[in-house]
């Protein structure tokens, strides 16, 4: 073990070469604990480059069609899970092998998913009926000439 310089405590400033040392207080000698940091490395600015225009589908989507999209995945969604409802309640099973509970579960499970997803497609369907309607062309006002006498 390698011998230490002295610490001073300098008010709010620790120092190994205080300017004063009559205003400050030598530290009892410790264990030194050295922790590497972490260096950063330099940020260069990725530039898009100038040629490449985003495909043409995803400049022209339009809030309406993404409502009709989310509102197609969300009833195919619901028709899925519809499917599978009666599958699992077709089955027949008994209590002795677990398949009962277990798909009681799993139905019940799907019948909470199926409840919230009516909920959002009717949420949607309102969305649609009601959202903004295309825009119609202002009616331009007639200009009226006056005759200066």
């Amino acid at each position: 073990m390698s011998a230490q310089e002295a610490i001073y405590r300098c008010g709010q400033e620790y120092t190994n070469v205080p300017s004063d040392p009559s205003h400050c207080e030598r530290l009892p000698e410790q264990s030194v604990t050295v922790i590497l940091g972490v260096r950063l490395q330099p940020v260069v600015p990725k530039l898009a480059p100038q040629a490449v225009t985003p495909p043409q589908a995803l400049t022209a989507v339009s809030p309406r069609t993404l409502l009709a999209q989310d509102l197609a995945r969300l009833e195919k969604q619901h028709q899925a899970w519809a499917q599978e409802v009666v599958m699992l309640l077709s089955q027949t099973g008994t209590a002795e092998y677990g398949a009962a509970p277990k798909n009681q579960d799993r139905v019940a499970a799907l019948q909470v998913a199926m409840e919230r997803a009516e909920r959002e497609i009717e949420a949607l369907q309102r969305q649609r009926d009601h959202g903004p309607k295309p825009a119609t062309p202002l009616a331009t006002p007639m200009a009226t000439t006056v005759a200066k006498p």
